[in-house]
């Protein structure tokens, strides 16, 4: 019996969808599984769905950002009020002894503006007299003039003291408004010049008296103000939440693109598992301090709106968006990042970093200690460098935002928008002469702020505009023999600070020990 065989004709293959010549009763295109490839598998439906994909993978992203975003502004606005009174700890002034808000030449312009009111009232009550006794008319006018030409004025250099005394000239922040004027040493073109920050007769109406506690003597004092109240806790908690959003998005890709470009171990490697943890400090600290510096502007924002007056007559910005935009019309776009703030900004997100991340290294590669062997030296081992890095961070924090309070006036375009603005009034007293730089304001803290407060309940006399003699009674507290420490005004609000290191480090130290327990 001979079999027939059917074989590839000669001129190449078959046809794929034509009769198999090997097996004639199979037919390509009736396979399922090639129909499966043909149909599903195609290019097209897998770019569908690999779209599809990414497009589920986006929503869940979108979703798990908007609440970490609203879990963020929950935790935000908890530690708002403990921020706002930190805040106003830092940056308020409270001068040793006398209280006096100034300098020498603050006191020689008071004694001159007081020498011209006191010579106008005496020429301006002798014409009066002359006039009302009929002595000083058409004839004997001259003699009036005559007595003034021979002490070398005349009646034009009568004119010229009228006029220097109306000037307007070095208008300094003693100024406010008629309505807000109580009681003191008050001119008659409104002006009112402040013997102490702790008299409270001269006092603004809008400005909390002088906080002699801690964090929440200023939380009390600012919610139990007449035009401040409980909202003033959340001053800056909009513009706080979008720079913690923006640099927790910006930073970490910024750390992992720089790990990328010199080829270093991932950024979610603890630096603690590294062999070489030199160049991804590095990295790191690169990472925080541009960043930082990109979104300074708005911790320039949130600090201003923090210090201001809630009340809508001085209050002078209205938002977030109205600041940048105010201070870019009077003090350039540069004050934003540059000026005073420039040093104290690359210090402060250089070190800060830098500091606490440096602590779980220095516990593991110095002090040799595992929290799984050693939990309660951990714990302790922590606390301390926790404390360490606080006295660190807490001066250039306090320096910081007392020059982001400081209106940097610039010449050309930018000064007559400058001399026609809003005045800023501060809801707690701030140093009325601006700090040179930071070694300038550390400096003027100790030397001015440092000291030992000895002052007493005293009486004095003073003069109103209208000629009135009013006995004004300036009380005052004594304060305790360690307020003599130089350093105190560089580190407001630290005892909350420790509290808190307190808190964590209590709760680690049972948390290990219970689960020291259950391994046992």
């Amino acid at each position: 019996m001979s079999t027939r065989y059917n074989f590839p004709p000669p001129g190449g293959a078959p046809n794929a969808n034509g009769p198999n010549p090997l097996r004639p009763y199979y037919t390509g295109s009736d396979s399922p599984l090639q129909s499966y490839y043909n149909n599903t598998l195609s290019s097209t439906s897998l770019e569908e769905e690999l779209a599809a994909q990414n497009e589920i993978q986006s929503q869940a992203a979108a979703k798990e950002l908007a609440s970490y975003g609203l879990v963020k502004y929950m935790t935000l606005a908890i530690a708002a009020p403990f921020e706002v009174g930190q805040t106003l700890l830092q940056v308020q002034y409270l001068p040793n002894d006398d209280g006096f808000n100034g300098d020498e030449y603050d006191l020689a312009e008071q004694a001159r503006r007081e020498e011209e009111e006191r010579r106008a009232r005496e020429e301006a009550a002798e014409k009066e007299y002359y006039e009302r006794t009929g002595i000083l008319s058409s004839n004997s006018g001259n003699y009036y003039s005559n007595q003034y030409d021979g002490a070398g004025a005349g009646r034009e250099g009568y004119s010229s003291t009228r006029s220097r005394f109306n000037q307007d000239q070095y208008r300094r922040e003693y100024e406010t408004s008629s309505t807000q004027i109580t009681s003191g040493t008050a001119t008659a073109s409104g002006y009112v010049f402040r013997k102490s920050v702790y008299d409270a007769e001269t006092r603004p109406s809008y400005q909390v008296p002088p906080i002699e506690g801690g964090v929440w003597k200023s939380i009390s004092d600012l919610s139990k103000h007449p035009t401040e109240g409980w909202m003033s806790l959340w001053k800056g908690q909009l513009t706080n939440w979008v720079y913690e959003m923006l640099y927790l998005l910006a930073q970490p890709t910024l750390e992992a693109t720089l790990n990328d470009t010199f080829d270093l171990y991932d950024d979610t490697i603890p630096l603690v598992h590294l062999d070489h943890v030199g160049p991804n400090i590095a990295t790191m600290m690169t990472s925080h301090l541009v960043v930082g510096f990109i979104l300074s502007p708005l911790e320039l924002v949130r600090t201003r709106l923090i210090v201001q007056t809630a009340n809508p007559l001085q209050r002078k910005y209205s938002g977030t968006i109205n600041c940048i935009t105010t201070i870019i019309q009077e003090e350039g776009v540069s004050a934003l990042w540059g000026g005073v703030n420039l040093f104290p900004t690359l210090v402060y997100h250089t070190l800060a970093p830098l500091l606490s991340n440096s602590i779980p290294l220095i516990i593991d590669r110095v002090f040799k200690l595992s929290a799984a062997d050693s939990p309660v030296l951990y714990s302790l081992a922590e606390l301390g460098l926790n404390t360490i890095e606080l006295l660190i961070r807490l001066p250039i924090e306090t320096v910081r935002k007392r020059l982001q309070l400081q209106i940097q006036r610039t010449g050309g375009q930018h000064s007559s928008a400058a001399t026609q603005s809003k005045k800023y009034h501060t809801v707690v007293e701030t140093r009325r002469r601006h700090y040179v730089g930071m070694v300038d304001c550390v400096y003027r803290i100790i030397k001015e702020e440092g000291g030992h407060h000895k002052r007493e309940s005293r009486t004095t006399t003073v003069k109103d505009a209208d000629g009135r003699v009013r006995q004004v009674t300036t009380t005052v507290t004594q304060r305790p023999w360690y307020s003599a420490w130089g350093v105190r005004g560089l580190y407001t609000g630290l005892g909350m600070h420790l509290t808190t290191n307190l808190a964590l480090f209590a709760v680690g130290a049972v948390t290990n020990l219970q689960d020291e327990g259950d391994d046992w």
